[in-house]
């Protein structure tokens, strides 16, 4: 096995191990009243439904025509940006603090749902003759989201007692498995990244990323926790449908994957780092908290200086 081919697989395996372990954690947070809850807000999900899944791919095609792009990696930007709801927006959403996690759980199912129909329609628009299984995203969902999920609320419901512990470990684990699979994603990246580095598809990929982000924000932004969460969900995209169409119909042909392997890792990266800033931002804005009467009673006397007697 080559280096590239051992980064690959733990990056890949780095990711599932992350997602398993998160969406599991989510679970064992929430009931299942608190994950339908969301679903009734019926007009905010029609919006974030209609600009992730009809806006945003031709946000995607539309940006990467201003920039002076080959064919080739417009194409290769353009179709990893099809696919919305990326499981690892939950981590982002996480990230930044102020998110609602039960909406996020609950919107990212409803996309990836509305992705068995909309992506092979897509696809097929900016590749011709492209064909995108249905069945591979709805075992993409059963595996990444719904699987763990179920066993989240199974264990919150069966072992209360141990929820706590266990939570803290999925957690702990999560994010041990997501730095593991950003550094390999670099390494195994790392050819493709410096082979653009002269090219606009970072800028395109950046740019598209921070627009989605932007838009999200906007269709929520009366509500400050419900801006965060449909701001993070729109900047995450679910990559691996794209590649797949790179693979299956486009035969990894380098001129569509450098540039596609480039955007999906950006768009892992980056939605990261503003959903942490966002996080600090929020932060900053809490007020402290008060302290407590029993804090304030076992605070040492502050000291007096005796009165001078004349």
């Amino acid at each position: 096995m080559s280096a590239a081919h051992l980064f690959n697989a733990i990056f890949n395996a780095g990711l599932t191990v992350f997602l398993l372990t998160l969406v599991t954690s989510l679970g064992m947070t929430f009931s299942v009243k608190q994950i339908l809850e969301p679903l009734r807000r019926v007009w905010l999900l029609a919006g974030v439904v209609v600009l992730n899944s009809g806006l945003a791919p031709l946000v995607a095609i539309g940006i990467c025509h201003l920039f002076p792009l080959t064919a080739q990696a417009r194409v290769g930007v353009e179709i990893v940006m099809i696919a919305a709801g990326g499981p690892a927006c939950l981590k982002s959403c996480e990230l930044a603090k102020r998110a609602d996690l039960a909406m996020a759980v609950s919107f990212t199912i409803v996309l990836q749902l509305v992705n068995i129909v909309v992506v092979p329609l897509w696809a097929k628009g900016i590749v011709t003759g492209a064909t995108v299984n249905p069945w591979s995203i709805a075992g993409d969902l059963l595996l990444l989201v719904l699987a763990p999920l179920v066993v989240g609320l199974v264990l919150r419901g069966r072992y209360p007692e141990h929820r706590d512990g266990w939570k803290a470990g999925l957690e702990k684990t999560s994010n041990i498995a997501l730095y593991i699979a950003i550094a390999a994603g670099v390494a195994v990246n790392w050819k493709s990244i410096v082979a653009v580095l002269g090219s606009w598809v970072i800028l395109a990929s950046v740019l598209i990323i921070v627009v989605y982000a932007a838009l999200g924000w906007g269709i929520a932004f009366r509500n400050q926790q419900t801006a965060i969460t449909s701001s993070n969900i729109a900047a995450m995209r679910f990559t691996p449908i794209g590649l797949l169409v790179i693979s299956t119909v486009l035969h990894n042909q380098g001129g569509y994957l450098t540039p596609a392997l480039v955007a999906g890792f950006i768009d892992t990266v980056v939605p990261f780092a503003i959903a942490a800033e966002i996080g600090r931002f929020v932060s900053r804005q809490q007020p402290k908290p008060a302290p407590s009467a029993r804090a304030a009673a076992a605070a040492p006397p502050a000291a007096t200086t005796p009165s001078q007697t004349t």
